[in-house]
C-alpha cells in the first residue's frame, strides 16, 4: 500500500521521459521531397535548439493539473486502503497478544478474519495498481498529443531542424543561446492553459 500511494505522487516526474530525443524536422525551410530512391538536397546550415524537458513537465499548467488529478485521486485511494489497513494491523497484533488465551475455535475464527482481510487489501492494491498505470498511460499520451503539435509549430516558423532534450543522455553540452525552453514553455500554456477552476458553491442568504 504504501509503495502504491508514493509512486502516486511522484508518478508524475516520470512523464517527460518520452521526449528524451525529441527531433521535429523543419519544412518551412526544407525544399520539396526528392523522388524515391533519389539524394535528397540538404541545407548548408542546421539549426539545432535544446529543450529542457523536465522543466517543462513541472512547470507546464497542463502537467500541473494532471498532477493535482493525480494527487486528488491517490488521496481517495488513500482513505480506502488506510482502515482497513489499520484494521488489519490491530486484529494481528491482538491475536498475537492474546492467542495464548483463546480457545482453538476462536483463534481459528480470528485467524480467517484477518486472512479475509489480507486478500480484501491485496484486491484493492492491485486494482489500484492497474488504475494508476493506466492513468500513467494516459496522462503521458495526453500530453504527447498536446506537446507534439508546439513543437512541430514552432520548427516550421523559426526553421528549427532539430530539438534536442537538455537533460537526455544523448547531449553532453549545449550553450544558453540554443536554449528554446522559455519559448517553447511560453508557447505550451498558450495552447494548453490550465482549467479554470470550479465557480463557489453560492452561501445562502439568511432567512429573516
Amino acid at each position: 500500500m504504501k509503495g502504491i500511494v508514493t509512486a502516486l505522487v511522484i508518478g508524475i516526474t516520470a512523464l517527460g521521459t518520452w521526449a528524451a530525443d525529441s527531433r521535429v524536422p523543419s519544412t518551412s525551410q526544407q525544399p520539396a521531397p526528392a523522388a524515391s530512391g533519389a539524394v535528397k538536397p540538404t541545407k548548408k546550415a542546421v539549426t539545432v535548439v535544446v529543450i529542457d524537458m523536465g522543466r517543462i513537465v513541472r512547470e507546464a499548467a497542463m502537467s500541473r493539473a494532471i498532477q493535482a488529478d493525480f494527487q486528488s485521486w491517490g488521496d481517495s485511494v488513500k482513505a480506502t486502503i488506510q482502515p482497513k489497513a489499520d484494521a488489519l494491523k490491530t486484529k494481528q497484533e491482538a491475536l498475537k497478544n492474546e492467542g495464548a488465551k483463546l480457545t482453538a475455535d476462536q483463534k481459528q475464527t480470528r485467524e480467517k478474519e484477518i486472512a479475509l482481510l489480507q486478500s480484501e487489501l491485496g484486491q484493492i492494491q492491485q486494482k489500484a495498481q492497474q488504475e494508476y498505470q493506466g492513468r500513467q498511460q494516459a496522462a503521458e499520451e495526453r500530453l504527447r498529443a498536446a506537446f507534439e503539435p508546439v513543437l512541430d509549430a514552432l520548427g516550421k516558423e523559426y526553421g528549427w531542424d532539430i530539438i534536442l532534450n537538455k537533460g537526455g543522455d544523448k547531449l553532453v553540452w549545449s550553450s544558453e543561446a540554443v536554449d528554446q525552453t522559455d519559448l517553447v514553455l511560453a508557447r505550451f500554456n498558450a495552447a494548453n492553459p490550465a482549467p479554470a477552476p470550479a465557480p463557489a458553491a453560492p452561501v445562502a442568504k439568511p432567512v429573516k
